[in-house]
């Protein structure tokens, strides 16, 4: 055989090669990727850890009532991240199968950390601009493709409003390791959050029209003349800010609009769950929505036993009407001083789904079929809430 006919035969072995590989990677795409829960905590001495749940192996509970065992978590962990988790907590969102970690709020120079759950891959992101620092009661909301950074002010500090976005992958960049690395950037929005001087966000939701961010905020220092809060809304598309009055969202946090419900639902601070009708967009003053209050708490713990500020315990939503509440507690018979200071198997985690509706009363209620799951952790402070991300 001469040597031409060897190099056209290797040829077309690698190019049947690759089309096999293209044929494969368009089939996996093709297929519906299963989702799964990504449980993130600070159950390491080093920083925090990112660990892959697969809700098929929960125990099923019809009853709604029983209880089941407890389970170590599943090892190895998906990832750990070092971080100085003892003492400062970590800021974290999600955006497609992406799980966005700013680990250090104290520092100017750390990064963002970018966990993508589809390739299980890490990478660097920009840092927090100045405006963000020093980060207090910072929360970051999803709208669309972009995340949207609120920073509200701290005693004469001006409220910050940033957004993250992806920015065009021919710009250079020190965080672009490669051509074909994702760049994403931080930016100014021209609209500063209208608070007061001493109102702090207690809640906030994105409209179902998918560009409008309700937030909430209250007045702690109550001195005369000044409002007591309300809510104001913001409109990602123009910019604007809208008042809409001196009511309050009734949940805690994050609510989650349920098309299914025509509603958003959140998390009380007592482990109730609230839904709210979901206001107009459009300006004026108008009254508080309806809402509606479910009939029982969905802790299982003591809330003084809770690990984690403000509650311990957290809300994710997981479409079709089901949620994940993640709740977590000292272990029975240990101090919590113990349970946060990386006692071996000091606290309980509880990660419990169950879905929502209305009964035939038109209230709130949870489904009668739920799965649940309850593990024997470690926790190294008492200040970071064991999250969740449904990817």
């Amino acid at each position: 055989m001469s040597s031409f006919d060897s190099k056209r035969r290797r040829r077309e072995q690698r190019q049947r090669c690759d089309d096999d590989d293209d044929a494969d990677a368009a089939a996996k795409r093709a297929r519906p990727r299963q989702k799964h829960l990504y449980l993130v905590m600070d159950d390491w001495e080093m920083g925090y850890s990112i660990h892959k749940l697969d809700v098929d192996e929960f125990e099923s509970d019809a009853g709604g009532g029983g209880e089941n065992k407890l389970r170590r978590l599943p090892a190895p962990c998906a990832l750990r991240i070092e971080a100085p988790a003892d003492r400062s907590s970590a800021i974290l969102t999600a955006l497609g199968s992406k799980i966005f970690l700013v680990t250090d709020r104290l520092s100017d120079g750390a990064p963002m950390l970018i966990y993508d759950t589809e390739t299980a891959s890490l990478a660097v992101g920009p840092r927090l601009t100045p405006a963000l620092r020093p980060v207090g009661f910072m929360f970051i909301v999803p709208v669309g493709q972009q995340l949207y950074a609120f920073n509200p002010r701290r005693g004469d500090q001006q409220c910050s409003f940033e957004v993250l976005s992806r920015a065009p992958r021919d710009e250079e960049d020190e965080f672009r390791l490669s051509r074909r690395a994702e760049r994403w950037s931080v930016g100014s929005v021209p609209a500063p959050m209208p608070l007061g001087k001493h109102e702090t966000v207690t809640a906030y939701a994105v409209h179902p029209d998918g560009r409008t961010i309700f937030v909430s905020a209250r007045n702690w220092s109550r001195r005369a003349g000044e409002r007591e809060g309300g809510t104001h809304s913001f409109d990602t598309r123009s910019s604007v800010w809208t008042w809409h009055g001196e009511w309050k969202l009734p949940f805690h946090g994050q609510g989650y609009y349920v098309e299914e419900l025509d509603a958003w639902v959140g998390l009380c601070r007592d482990g109730f769950l609230c839904c709210c009708a979901v206001p107009p967009c459009g300006g004026g003053t108008a009254a508080q929505p309806e809402w509606k209050l479910g009939k029982k708490t969905t802790f299982r713990e003591d809330p003084e036993r809770h690990v984690g500020r403000p509650t311990g315990a957290t809300l994710t939503y997981m479409g079709n009407s089901r949620f994940c509440l993640v709740e977590c507690a000292g272990y029975p018979g240990v101090s919590m001083e113990e349970a946060t200071e990386g006692e071996v198997d000091g606290c309980v985690l509880h990660v419990n789904m169950f879905g929502v509706k209305y009964d035939k009363r038109g209230d709130l209620q949870t489904t009668a079929h739920q799965a649940r799951s309850s593990y024997l952790v470690s926790r190294y402070g008492p200040v970071f809430a064991a999250q969740t991300f449904w990817m």
